[in-house]
Parts: structure tokens; sequence; C-alpha cells
């Protein structure tokens, strides 16, 4: 009876370790199976073979590696000057162009189509192709003046041109369990063109000697003197039928509900004013 029950203990033994082999052997070939149909030449021309989920229990399947580029071409012309002791003038402007093919380390910004990173190359959401910088600092030549001395001024000019920005069909348009990075069909990355920017601000100084090492010194200051209005984002949420061209621009005529609507703007002008003893 004893041996009866040690060999049935031993043959269970052996069918559960037979039994997990034939399991860890079905997932290595389910795995390879799964890879190679991954990079089958039917799923990169066609990626909906490869992401759709026939039994609709998977919501989104996220890998994430290091194959991201970028690369950054610029140039920078710059004027400086001195007159004398009472006035600077500060001039540059800086031509760049920023390409890569992805913008974040966040799922929102995976490629559009997963087994093509190279089909997301495009401008950078940093891309700033133009900027120009203009800086001047005015001091009061009456420096023995009790009513012209003291003051300085210094105005700073700035414009630089907007920002690309992705076009979105707001669907899943490649069946991919993830609708937040497609865009409509045909259109690349990035391809939206953003608002400019254009801001003028100003400091006003007035200072006054007390004594031998005693200064006050009134301010003012504005940010946005022109009080321009500088918008600083796009509904870029255009539809999945939205078609050329994808060069689009944002519009003030449109509510921010609507395709191409500006939906928020950088403040308008602001003005503070301050007091500094120094002693």
């Amino acid at each position: 009876m004893l041996l009866q029950v040690e060999a049935a203990e031993t043959r269970k033994r052996n069918v559960k370790h037979k039994a997990t082999r034939r399991e860890n052997s079905w997932v290595r070939e389910e795995l390879l199976c799964r890879r190679e149909y991954f990079w089958s030449p039917a799923c990169v021309a066609n990626p909906a073979l490869c992401f759709a989920d026939a039994t609709e229990t998977i919501l989104q399947n996220n890998v994430y590696s290091s194959a991201g580029s970028a690369i950054y071409n610029g140039g920078i012309v710059e004027v400086k000057k001195r007159f004398a002791n009472h006035y600077t003038i500060l001039a540059n402007y800086t031509l760049s162009k920023a390409i890569d093919n992805v913008t974040d380390f966040n799922s929102d910004y995976s490629p559009f189509n997963a087994t093509c990173l190279k089909c997301d190359r495009g401008l950078s959401d940093f891309d700033q192709r133009h900027k120009v910088v203009i800086a001047a600092v005015l001091a009061s030549p009456f420096d023995r003046s009790r009513v012209f001395g003291g003051f300085e001024i210094a105005p700073i000019f700035t414009y630089n041109s907007g920002h690309p920005f992705n076009l979105l069909a707001g669907a899943d348009i490649n069946s991919d369990g993830h609708f937040t990075n497609d865009r409509p069909p045909g259109a690349g990355r990035n391809t939206g063109v953003g608002p400019g920017f254009t801001d003028f601000d100003m400091r006003l100084s007035r200072a006054f000697n007390l004594g031998e090492k005693t200064t006050l010194n009134f301010t003012a200051e504005a940010f946005n003197l022109a009080n321009h209005t500088n918008y600083s984002s796009v509904n870029n949420v255009v539809g999945a039928d939205f078609g050329r061209p994808f060069t689009a621009h944002g519009s003030a005529n449109l509510y921010p509900n609507q395709p191409l609507a500006f939906t928020a703007a950088f403040p308008a002008r602001q003005i503070q004013l301050g007091v500094r003893l120094s002693f």
C-alpha cells in the first residue's frame, strides 16, 4: 500500500512537471509569434492588423524604448554697443530649426504608427524659426541735476515666430486602442503653424542719494505695454475628415470649441511698482 501511494505521488509530480514544460514552451512560442507578427510586412503596411484587439479586452498596451532622436540647427547674430557711460543698446536675431520624432516620455505623444517611428519625424514642438530681441538701457546724463538726474529707462522688444502644433483626428484611426495621438489621414506630425509672439516691456527707475552709502530707488515696470494679444494655444483637434493643406493656422474668429480656434492667451498689460532702500 505504501509503495502504491509513493508511486502515485511520483506520477503526479512527473505529470505536473511535463505540463509546466509544455506551458512554458507554449508561452515562448506565443511570444515569438507575436514578435514576428508585430514586425511582419502586413503589420507594417497596415498597423490596424497588429494592434486590433478582436476580444476588445485590452484598452491600451504601451511599450517604452529609448529610440527617439532630435537635431537642432541655429545661428545667432548679435550687436551690442555702449555709448559713453549712459547708453547701451543690444540687438540679436536667431534663426533656427529643430527636428525630432518624439515630444515627450508620455503615451499621449507616442507615434501615430508605432511600427514606423521615422514617419513621425517632423518639426519639434520647441521649434522657433525666428527670434528678435532689441533692448536698451538709457540713463540720464544730468548726474548733478536734482530734477532730471537719477533717471534710467530700459525698454525691451521681443518677437518670435510661432511654434508648430500637431493636428489630431480625435478618433482611433488605426484601431490601436489609443486615439490621443492619431492624425487625419495623410497629415504629418506638427504641420500646424502656431501664433507668433510680440511683446514690448519697459522699466523706469529714479534713484535718490540720501547719503554717502544710502540710496532710495523707485521703479515702475510694465509688461506687454502695448497690450498686444498674444495667443498661446490652438484647438488642434480638427477631425478625421480634415484635408489638405495641413499647414493650418489658428484663427481668432472662431469659438474656442471649434477646430483651429485659439483657446488661450498670454497675460495682457501688467504694471508693477516697487521701492528699494540700499544702505
